[in-house]
């Protein structure tokens, strides 16, 4: 996906910013060829960990840095983890 796909499914983002992230080495797209033109061209797993640091990052006053460290953190993609075991096996009657 371009940078415009990027933008445009991550609410809020701006191109500059977007930017700022590749520069900084918080995102790595590979780089695709079009003519004459390089582009970047950002993963399905790029744009995820995107969405999830701009969230801390907008919503949360996040520095970037700290929020892509988060973003990259297993299990921080689920918004609840519920343990439902069956409580009835344990009872210590």
């Amino acid at each position: 996906m371009y940078a415009g796909g990027v933008l445009k499914r991550v609410k809020g983002l701006t191109y500059n910013k977007l930017t700022y992230f590749v520069g900084s080495g918080y995102v790595a797209p590979r780089k695709a060829q079009k003519g004459s033109l390089y582009y970047k061209d950002f993963s399905e797993e790029d744009v995820e960990l995107i969405e999830r640091a701009w969230i801390l990052i907008s919503s949360h006053d996040m520095r970037a840095r700290e929020a892509f460290a988060r973003a990259k953190e297993p299990g921080k993609g689920s918004q609840l983890s519920l343990d439902l075991k069956d409580k009835s096996t344990n009872s210590d009657s």
